[in-house]
């Protein structure tokens, strides 16, 4: 294992620390820290675009979150790109939350959980090694399901956040493929 890989394994476990440090301030502010979620084409929620994968509402929003959280981001990390491609998805799942979401308010990591869902399986497909394939058919084999997220459309549920961290985890696989095996 390369010292690239371990940094970027440290790094998510600080990620998902961190994430529930907020939370733990958020619980005892009430969930004051909420107004820092993102709002939909608001210039002054742009903040919001990264923001948002740090807020939860609540215990349960962030415990459904951080499992997969870790164990896709594990896979991520195995395949050699995971600070990369979290910027990524966090950026581009952000930016179209932003301008294409519903009025409200969007918070949590499951459009991250659903970039790293799209990444690697994505990734398998631009970048067809034996290691990207394991790791897509790991993430199909313990996250299948996680599919139908992507048409939860209650009302308290981002699905515009799922759909479109999956997107911007096609889209990173794309962005970070290994240009030469593609010329």
């Amino acid at each position: 294992m390369n010292r690239k890989t371990v940094n970027d394994y440290r790094i998510l476990l600080f990620f998902t620390a961190f994430i529930w440090l907020l939370e733990i301030a958020n619980l005892i502010f009430d969930h004051q820290l909420n107004q820092f979620a993102l709002q939909p084409r608001q210039v002054s929620a742009l903040p919001g675009i990264v923001t948002m994968h740090f807020l939860h509402w609540n215990l349960f929003h962030i415990i459904s979150n951080s499992i997969p959280l870790l164990i896709l981001g594990f896979f991520v990390c195995s395949v050699g790109k995971g600070i990369k491609v979290t910027i990524s998805i966090m950026l581009i799942s952000g930016a179209l939350v932003w301008l294409f979401a519903r009025n409200g308010l969007h918070a949590g990591a499951s459009g991250l959980v659903m970039g790293y869902w799209g990444y690697l399986i994505s990734n398998a497909v631009f970048d067809r090694s034996l290691k990207n394939i394991f790791f897509a058919i790991l993430t199909i084999a313990f996250y299948g399901g996680i599919v139908f997220s992507l048409i939860d459309f209650r009302e308290h549920v981002s699905f515009e956040g799922h759909i479109f961290g999956f997107l911007a985890g096609v889209m990173s696989a794309w962005i970070w493929r290994d240009k030469a095996n593609h010329r």
